[in-house]
């Protein structure tokens, strides 16, 4: 049931959020983002190590976007801090990492390569499924979309290994 509820919260949270940015309701999104990861952290087994990777997908998700934004591979919508990519986006980057010790810890358990393939295929898919509902502007571009896969054929694959290091660690510790 943790696994179900887990996988829900994050779907909700990004239908919430790159909803919210079309409809003008980014702030309403946010908050409820952090109901959610508060939830999670409250009856997570061991919340340090949730927020340890919570904390390494945040700085990951905004060199990302941010860079991914900075040169016009995709222009995002929403509340931003200058020039870095918007709240809405490092929220689902926070609530994404906490689903790697619950509903995506399959991932842990297979080898690397298959989380690069994942991250190649399903990574552009999003954020293409987020400019159709209005959260960013993106033009399909082959060149924009492979920028998009290369850069989660890298991403996932280090938050799956970050994740898989923190529980190991925590494992040592209990």
């Amino acid at each position: 049931m943790r696994l179900l509820l887990n996988a829900l919260g994050f779907q909700t949270a990004w239908w919430a959020c790159v909803a919210g940015v079309g409809l003008g309701l980014e702030i309403p999104a946010l908050v409820y983002c952090l109901v959610l990861v508060g939830l999670h952290l409250a009856f997570a087994p061991k919340p340090w190590s949730e927020i340890k990777l919570a904390a390494i997908a945040l700085k990951i998700g905004l060199l990302v976007d941010t860079l991914l934004q900075t040169t016009a591979v995709i222009g995002f919508n929403g509340l931003a801090l200058g020039h870095l990519s918007p709240f809405w986006l490092w929220m689902l980057w926070v609530m994404f990492a906490l689903t790697l010790n619950t509903s995506l810890a399959i991932l842990q358990t297979q080898p690397l390569w298959l989380s690069a393939l994942a991250g190649l295929v399903f990574g552009p898919l999003t954020y293409i499924a987020g400019a159709k509902l209005g959260a960013a502007v993106f033009d399909g571009s082959i060149i924009h979309v492979g920028a998009l896969a290369l850069a989660w054929f890298i991403a996932l694959p280090l938050l799956v290994y970050a994740a898989k290091k923190i529980f190991i660690q925590q494992q040592g510790l209990s």
